[in-house]
């Protein structure tokens, strides 16, 4: 048998190893061998890392090969964002190569003993960290370097503690979002009582400098902390104190009194001598002055940038050239490469979900800049690489979770118990404020664990991981046959379609003006006191009528929508609806869209359905539904009232064709990754929670959900989607009918009646649109809220 013939990555990666050991130039090779600054390149040095960290972890050289190949793919990493000669000229400023940097890392340990590595647990959490850091896994090597932080706390190694902490507070705030700057700030007050305890005075400076800028930022200057670690700061440097001061009133200033804000901020750059010697420090907060000041003072000129402000200095760089677009573009693209392997680094739907909002800026920047350029399909691919990110990542999880056993020792149930007595005590109180932090507490220790959970199952699973990636409009077009149409609201206020011949614009829409006509649709739409037929004729006109001619000829539409038009119904919009003459579907995205295109799902000559319904006696037409529903099946399986098995009910679900659950949804505002389905009448388990539902092995061809707000679906900033129906989607359902708002117990059992004997020869998209048409001709239903709300989601 022939081994199997090496890729051009593997080749490259290759010669690369082999050159170093000949000591041949670095840089010089990988200018002769461009395949190095791949991301294939970067996966083969994944899995040789992966294959050292199977050793001995106690044997040296061990260590120093795993070190070496770290080095070289962070490196290479930074040389496929910022340029071969960009980092030659870092490296050369700093006076050190690869070699010597390993080196120095080495040293970083101060061990007397090699080996003592391999068995001290906090110092080899510490080192474990590292490793992850630097292939770009950062909420693993957070996770490490929190426990080296807690066991070097134990035993009194301050001076290391702070250092772990300041990195730990640099991840936190750097790399993730605002919404985790408080935990980051913990981090720092934690590296400054560490480093006030053996009175390094360098190092508690400059942790003072983190506290005193982070919490002066809008999220946390409520209470003021700013000027108690300010204080603190000028105790051990007046020097620092003063000029921290007058940074601080100028960016405080910058949009009330910008003539102040200016004053102090030129004060600032004249004397930024004040923060000692250090020529890199002082080039770093003089360029943070510069960028303010570009921010109000036209042409204001913006120094090269530190590598902490390289994002700041690209968008700013590029807001200074509205006059050279390839020079605008250039920047934005730059930035692009920045975020997106900064996000490849992150696994969790969360900090994907954060990454979303925070960096939402740079991607509408640069399709702005490159439709201006008159690329309409390149601007809706950087678009659609800040769609739904969150949901790619929990579709990766899926996949992970495929073939797993939930690990025995989570203490997922205990939590999930916790959650659902406090959101008793919740209801019954009203909400008031112990309940409420109650609640907010254990749903915070429920996503830890289930986080712990997953953590455990990574550590079980060699690299390369299964990963999904944004899409182009390229691949999809590929994919979708004749009568296949995607509409794409995007948010820079462009319609987009994609057909089997490619991308194009097809219109523009005002999006702030569609998003306030979504909210107020959906207000009058949920109420039956109110008339929809003003709204419905606005957002007609705005959404509907100007893809008329896109889709006409069209069998199956597929809507990405923007915003607020995930709460509207647009394809039952008068007076021509779309679903009269199309299969008409939502879809999160166009990655999400791809891979549903690509998945199987099983063909059997009797689809076999499941049912639920009515698990806490609310809901009396419940029942009735799921009973006569399941009367269009050969033998059916139905779970009905407060005894329903649930492991018995699990499985059932996973060898099933049709799902159909009546019952009550569940969601949080503030933990919108954790909503939930009330799937039995007592105990831990009777909550079906979306992570349960993510690590299920699903084959249903359709998902009904007819339950309360188990359709709900939104976009938060950044443009990601959330709700049950992306969640079924992800655990490889291919179709979700879900209501976009609560909806009336009967009207449903109605409405799934007339749907159920329609679907075996309409078929989910027009079985559903007849049975809106049979209830809105009835008086006592003609109003949209009882029969408006429910969507198809993913395939029609």
């Amino acid at each position: 048998m022939t081994a199997p013939e090496r890729s051009p990555a593997e080749h490259a990666v290759h010669g690369l190893l082999q050159a170093q050991d000949e000591g041949d130039d670095f840089f010089d090779t990988v200018r002769r061998l461009p395949n190095l600054l791949t991301v294939e390149a970067e996966q083969v040095l994944d899995r040789l890392i992966a294959a050292t960290g199977a050793w001995q972890r106690d044997e040296a050289d061990v260590w120093a090969v795993r070190l070496r190949l770290e080095r070289l793919r962070r490196a290479l990493r930074d040389m496929r964002v910022h340029g071969v000669d960009a980092v030659h000229a870092d490296m050369a400023a700093a006076g050190e190569n690869p070699a010597e940097a390993m080196e120095a890392i080495l040293r970083r340990v101060n061990l007397r003993d090699k080996a003592d590595l391999g068995k001290d647990p906090a110092l080899l959490a510490w080192r474990e960290g590292q490793v992850l850091q630097s292939l770009g896994r950062t909420e693993e090597a957070i996770s490490h370097f929190e426990r080296a932080a807690q066991g070097l706390r134990a035993r009194d190694a301050y001076g290391m503690e702070g250092d772990i902490e300041l990195t730990l507070w640099q991840l936190k705030r750097g790399d993730r979002a605002a919404g985790d700057l408080e935990a980051a700030v913990g981090h720092a007050e934690r590296a400054e009582a560490a480093y006030r305890k053996i009175d390094d005075r360098d190092a508690l400076r400059a942790a003072l400098v983190a506290l005193v800028v982070d919490t002066a930022l809008p999220a946390l200057q409520g209470d003021r902390r700013s000027d108690v670690y300010l204080a603190r700061l000028a105790e051990i440097d007046a020097g620092y104190g003063e000029w921290f001061r007058s940074y601080l009133r100028g960016a405080e200033l910058l949009w009330s009194d910008p003539a102040e804000a200016e004053t102090a901020l030129r004060r600032c750059m004249d004397t930024v001598g004040l923060l000692g010697d250090g020529e890199a420090l002082q080039a770093h907060w003089r360029n943070e002055c510069a960028r303010k000041l570009a921010a109000v003072v036209p042409g204001e000129p913006v120094a090269a940038p530190s590598s902490v402000s390289a994002l700041d200095h690209l968008l700013a760089s590029a807001r200074s050239s509205p006059d050279q677009p390839d020079v605008e573009v250039r920047h934005l693209d730059q930035a692009l490469r920045i975020v997106e392997e900064e996000r490849r680094g992150y696994r969790s739907e969360v900090t994907q979900r954060a990454l979303s909002a925070s960096r939402a800026p740079i991607y509408l920047a640069a399709a702005e800049a490159t439709r201006r350029a008159g690329r309409d399909a390149e601007a809706l691919d950087i678009l659609e690489r800040n769609t739904s990110r969150s949901l790619l990542t929990r579709m990766a999880t899926h996949e992970l979770w495929a073939d797993e056993e939930i690990s025995p020792r989570s203490t997922t149930p205990d939590y999930k118990l916790q959650a659902i007595r406090y959101l008793t005590e919740y209801e019954r109180h009203a909400g008031n404020g112990g309940s409420r932090r109650q609640l907010r507490t254990s749903l915070a220790r429920l996503r830890e664990s289930l986080q712990r959970d997953d953590e455990e199952l990574l550590a079980r699973i060699p690299s390369p991981r299964p990963r999904f990636e944004p899409t182009t409009a390229a691949a999809v077009s590929g994919r979708l046959v004749d009568d296949d149409i995607v509409l794409v609201y995007a948010p820079i206020g462009e319609i987009y379609s994609v057909t089997g011949d490619g991308a194009t614009k097809v219109a523009s829409f005002d999006v702030e003006a569609v998003e306030k006509l979504g909210a107020e649709y959906r207000r009058l739409a949920t109420s039956v006191e109110h008339s929809t037929d003003e709204a419905t004729a606005a957002v007609t006109s705005a959404c509907i009528d100007p893809i008329r001619a896109a889709v006409a000829g069209r069998r199956r539409v597929m809507i990405v929508p923007y915003g607020a038009l995930w709460n509207v119904p647009l394809a039952v919009m008068d007076p021509q609806p779309l679903a009269a003459d199309h299969r008409v579907s939502y879809v999160p995205s166009l990655s999400v869209l791809l891979a549903l295109l690509d998945r199987a799902w099983p063909e059997r000559r009797l689809a076999h359905f499941v049912g639920v319904a009515d698990p806490d006696g609310s809901l009396p037409h419940a029942a009735e539904e799921v009973s006569r529903s399941a009367t269009n099946f050969y033998n059916p399986v139905v779970h009905i009232g407060a005894n329903i098995d649930m492991p018995a009910l699990l499985a059932d679900l996973t060898d099933a064709d049709l799902v159909h659950l009546a019952c009550h949804g569940l969601a949080f505002d503030e933990f919108p990754e954790l909503p939930a389905l009330h799937l039995s009448g007592s105990g831990a388990e009777r909550q079906l929670w979306a992570p349960d539902i993510v690590r299920m092995s699903l084959q249903a061809r359709l998902v009904v959900l007819a339950a309360c707000h188990a359709g709900l679906s939104q976009a938060l900033p950044g443009n990601e989607y959330l709700g049950l129906p992306g969640v079924f989607l992800s655990a490889g359902a291919r179709t979700v009918l879900g209501p976009l708002w609560k909806v009336d117990d009967r009207s449903t059992a109605v409405l799934m009646d007339h749907f159920y004997r329609r679907l075996p020869e309409a078929g989910p998209a027009q079985a559903l649109f007849q049975a809106q048409q049979a209830l809105r001709t009835e008086p006592t239903s003609s109003h949209p809220y009882h029969w408006a709300a429910f969507q198809l989601f993913g395939l029609s």
